[in-house]
């Protein structure tokens, strides 16, 4: 998939998501990524893009996301894109959670505290 410049493999490695919403794998080290922010203190550090199939072709604010824990930046919900089901978060810590909301559905929490956040 292709993320404009960057593409999810220069986000992440072996990333996976069990049934209990645990999330693995590595979140690499990302530099200068200008077309994800205009603010300096969000254009490095790692990322992890996620796809909802069911966001694609739905009325914008479908499914929506909330990035939550230390160094969260973004206080409210995002919605998905609905053209291709994907969102891109910035994650600060492993204590961050996101949480995934879609009409009809029971809300999801995925837990990072699994995840490696690489440095370099």
């Amino acid at each position: 998939m292709n993320l404009g410049e960057k593409t999810v493999q220069d986000l992440c490695e072996n990333l996976s998501i069990d049934d209990t919403g645990k999330v693995t794998g590595a979140l690499k080290h990302v530099t200068n990524w200008t077309e994800f922010s205009s603010n300096e203190d969000e254009k490095t550090g790692n990322y992890i893009p996620l796809y909802f199939e069911e966001a694609k072709g739905q009325a914008k604010g479908t499914v929506k996301c909330e990035i939550k824990g230390t160094g969260v930046k973004l206080k409210k919900p995002v919605s998905v894109d609905s053209k291709d089901g994907l969102i891109v978060f910035q994650v600060h810590n492993k204590d961050n959670t996101i949480e995934i909301t879609s009409e009809g559905k029971e809300t999801r929490t995925l837990i990072l505290t699994d995840l490696e956040l690489r440095q370099e």
